[in-house]
């Protein structure tokens, strides 16, 4: 699926997006949500945990929340929105899980991405990575919430949490990645960096095949962003 979005009258940056999500290999149901609106210049990957009928309610939860979001126009307005979607859907989380019998663990992470003509903020929990491809180079974004043993450290519904954010300047010609721990798992940041240089729906369909011939331990699911300038004409391209 693809919608490029031409925000303005006059010389502005513009997106396209193309997003894909599969079950894998050996899961029994899809535990991942995708949150693309394209209009609105706001994406996230969401990556939820907890088993049979409780990783899904996670994701859907956040993923609902965050579709609902009355977006701020000033970035300081729109780190405390989003810190406080999160910690509001990580109480919900948390107190549902209460009262689960047998008490499990219920949560989700998160990597969001939002821009703006002036701005772009990223914001994420857990192992959900943001990728940028800039002039052939390849940088995350992102730093794992990752103990020593590669568990979780911060989770959305259990323990304490605080998001991270940083701020990004975008240009024409980058792409940016979104991406649950069941891709870049299965694929090594090289192989990222090749298929992000291809075109992106090739991309975009190389990339589920290759996690899932990898192995596909997990669900995966990801988005991709292409960054340009153009000049006027606002319209949506199916």
């Amino acid at each position: 699926r693809l919608l490029r979005y031409l925000p303005g009258a006059m010389m502005m940056t513009s997106w396209q997006r193309w997003s894909a999500t599969d079950i894998g290999n050996r899961r029994a149901q899809n535990e991942d949500a995708l949150v693309c609106l394209d209009y609105e210049g706001l994406w996230a990957v969401i990556d939820g945990m907890g088993g049979i009928n409780a990783g899904n309610v996670a994701s859907a939860a956040l993923a609902h929340a965050i579709e609902h979001l009355e977006l701020k126009k000033s970035l300081a307005d729109a780190v405390d929105q989003i810190e406080d979607l999160v910690l509001a859907v990580h109480d919900q989380l948390h107190e549902f899980a209460q009262q689960e019998t047998p008490r499990r663990t219920l949560g989700c992470t998160l990597g969001l991405m939002r821009l703006t003509q002036t701005w772009g903020l990223l914001a994420w929990v857990g192992d959900v990575r943001i990728y940028r491809w800039r002039e052939q180079e390849l940088t995350r974004l992102t730093q794992d919430h990752l103990g020593p043993e590669q568990e979780l450290t911060r989770l959305i519904g259990d323990g304490e949490l605080l998001p991270d954010f940083a701020i990004v300047r975008v240009q024409a010609g980058d792409r940016y990645l979104l991406c649950s721990d069941g891709l870049h798992n299965e694929i090594p940041d090289a192989r990222l960096a090749w298929w992000l240089a291809q075109e992106p729906e090739l991309a975009q369909r190389e990339l589920v095949a290759e996690a899932l011939a990898a192995g596909g331990r997990d669900n995966l699911s990801f988005i991709i962003l292409d960054i340009d300038c153009d000049a006027p004409a606002a319209r949506a391209k199916p």
